[in-house]
């Protein structure tokens, strides 16, 4: 044993298991002591490291030195508790420090404040618990009090350790302290910046760092991916591949996470054809981000297969799985994969359940829906969101039973919000009920008076029932509130390149092209019998302007676009940011069938798939 101990710096930890005995505890103990190791400081301070950090930490404690000479040793355990699974326990055995602390105990007390906020942070969806916050606060001002704030490792851990808690404040407050940063420093700053949304000031940041490691690149390509620049996150991951940055779960991870927000399926597939070609593992995390990236691109085959080749899978996993089965029009598969995920042992979640609820509702499943709804309580023992109340509304309102919807919202526990409105007013312009829509109008622009969808939604109502007077008293209320709505804006990638197409724009390069296949797709569509439907126009102006309006609504300029660049035989998959409009539905319906293409438009609200002259939503959306 003598010669495997000639370094115990590298050989204890390797001597001392989480599964050691007593007894050999005792004996590594032992021969420490009469080889005279534990006289030296640094070897005994290794030793309680060691101890600690394989969980035994009562024998470490025992082994701790009172007299004032043996700060270093209480610093090892300090160090030990920081890195291991429970870094609360740091805080304990920095209470028991013999005498006054020095730059060494504040740096692994912050390290020990920052692993419990990034704990605290990922073990929840929502913001890292104020007492983690609080605590990270009282770690600096500690560090303040007995002089060491000033420590360069200090400052550096407490711009990390503000970082996990996610005080963007308290982060630049504490970088503003540090003289010289150092790469790590200036890469917490980065990554606080992105966390709290303001990726401007990370990327001026990141721009000015004179060496930039691969945190930094995937700090800032998260951060993008985060406030939904996805089309900023793809540029950026470019620019990381020329700087030959290296390329891990992480960096992939947020590159499909932008590829699902963009629609742009073709880098999605190239980042799946990456991690096949290298061999990378596929864990729970990359698995479940290529499955949402198929799933959001309208690829519901791939995804599964995906989803079905994953040996390990966990409830975000499933939750992903049957979102995108919902959100392709597919709830008949939604439940069935919900039965079949119930019968794993699988406890599902809130989100689980919004999810098997909008798949009811596509699927016009109200029995189903409902049944779902009262399981949550009554086997689940959890009870409903405010996203579960909309949901339901969704579900009665979608397949016409608006008395329901009424009944249900009247029945409701908790006070209506905006998205159990919304659902009824969509459901009042599917169904074409002016009052039951001016109705859900009023509740809902008294929670949220600059809604812009809402006006919009009783406008059509109004439109399509040729009430002028209601169309211009809705406008005049979004004049005298100063809402605007959203300019339509639809996507569309070819040879890895997303186009964007905004209503009435003439700036594309090959709009001179795509003017002339637009008068060709509307000469065949009227030998078909297409006529335009107008009535969502807002504007009570002659029929032939109407059809002028609609004619340059953006997903048919990258239904045009699509035609003219992508072979024959080719799905063109189409990204929009608002709902559908009724004639572009039809329109595109037709042109499927006319065409012989099939066409995948993603609108706000859901997938729509176009095929011999039919869409999957069965024209309600």
């Amino acid at each position: 044993m003598a010669a495997r101990l000639r370094d115990p710096a590298t050989l204890l930890p390797s001597l001392v298991g989480a599964s050691s005995p007593h007894s050999r505890l005792r004996e590594i103990h032992g021969h420490l002591l009469v080889s005279g190791r534990l006289a030296s400081p640094s070897h005994h301070a290794d030793f309680v490291a060691s101890l600690a950090s394989s969980s035994h930490l009562s024998y470490a404690r025992l082994l701790l030195p009172r007299r004032p000479a043996t700060l270093l040793v209480h610093n090892g355990l300090l160090r030990a508790l920081a890195r291991g699974p429970c870094p609360g326990l740091a805080f304990a055995a920095f209470r028991e420090l013999p005498l006054a602390p020095d730059h060494y105990s504040f740096t692994f007390l912050v390290r020990a404040a920052t692993s419990l906020a990034a704990a605290a942070s990922s073990a929840t969806p929502v913001p890292t618990d104020v007492a983690v916050s609080l605590l990270a606060g009282s770690v600096h001002a500690a560090a303040f009090r007995h002089g060491h704030a000033a420590d360069l490792h200090v400052q550096s851990g407490a711009v990390s350790m503000y970082a996990a808690v996610g005080d963007v404040g308290a982060v630049r407050a504490a970088f503003a302290e540090i003289m010289s940063p150092d790469v790590v420093c200036v890469t917490a700053m980065l990554g606080a910046l992105s966390a709290g949304g303001d990726v401007d000031t990370a990327r001026e940041l990141f721009d000015r760092m004179p060496q930039q490691d691969h945190v930094a690149w995937n700090a800032m390509l998260t951060g993008y991916v985060r406030v939904g620049r996805a089309r900023e996150a793809l540029g950026l991951f470019d620019e990381m591949q020329k700087a030959g940055v290296s390329v891990g779960e992480a960096t992939l991870v947020s590159v499909l996470t932008a590829c699902a927000q963009m629609g742009a399926l073709e880098r999605g597939m190239w980042v799946h054809s990456y991690v096949c070609s290298r061999g990378m593992r596929v864990s729970v995390t990359l698995g479940t981000a290529l499955l949402d990236m198929y799933s959001k691109c309208g690829v519901v085959t791939m995804a599964m297969e995906v989803f079905e080749s994953m040996t390990e899978r966990n409830i975000y996993t499933w939750t992903s799985a049957l979102s995108g089965l919902a959100m392709n029009g597919m709830g008949e598969e939604c439940l069935e994969l919900f039965k079949r995920m119930e019968s794993t042992g699988m406890e599902p979640n809130g989100v689980t359940f919004v999810a098997v609820l909008r798949g009811c509702s596509v699927a016009g499943l109200v029995e189903e829906g409902r049944a779902c709804f009262d399981s949550m309580k009554d086997k689940h023992k959890a009870e409903p969101w405010l996203e579960h109340y909309g949901c339901m509304v969704d579900l009665y309102g979608r397949a016409g039973r608006l008395d329901d919807a009424v009944n249900f919202i009247n029945s409701m526990p908790v006070e209506p919000h905006e998205g159990v409105w919304g659902a009824l007013l969509n459901a009042s312009r599917i169904h074409n009920n002016a009052d039951l829509g001016k109705h859900a109008m009023y509740k809902l622009t008294k929670i949220e008076s600059k809604n812009d969808a809402a006006h919009v939604l009783l406008s059509n109502i109004y439109a399509e029932s040729h009430n002028w007077k209601g169309v211009s008293k809705v406008r005049n209320m979004m004049k005298s509130k100063g809402v605007k709505k959203v300019p339509g804006c639809s996507a569309i990638e070819v040879d890895g390149k997303v186009h964007e197409f905004f209503v009435g724009s003439k700036s594309h390069p090959r709009y001179k092209d795509i003017e002339t296949m637009l008068a060709g797709m509307s000469h065949k569509l009227r030998l078909q019998g297409y006529t335009a439907n107008t009535k969502e126009v807002l504007f009570d102006i002659e029929e032939e302007e109407k059809e002028g309006a609609i004619s340059l609504h953006s997903e048919k300029l990258a239904l045009a676009f699509g035609l003219i660049t992508l072979p024959e035989g080719t799905v063109i998959r189409i990204v929009k940011n608002l709902r559908v409009c009724k004639d572009c539905h039809d329109y595109t319906k037709m042109i499927s069938k006319v065409f012989d293409r099939e066409i995948v438009m993603r609108d706000r609200n859901r997938f729509h798939h176009f095929k011999h002259g039919a869409c999957s939503c069965r024209d309600y959306w």
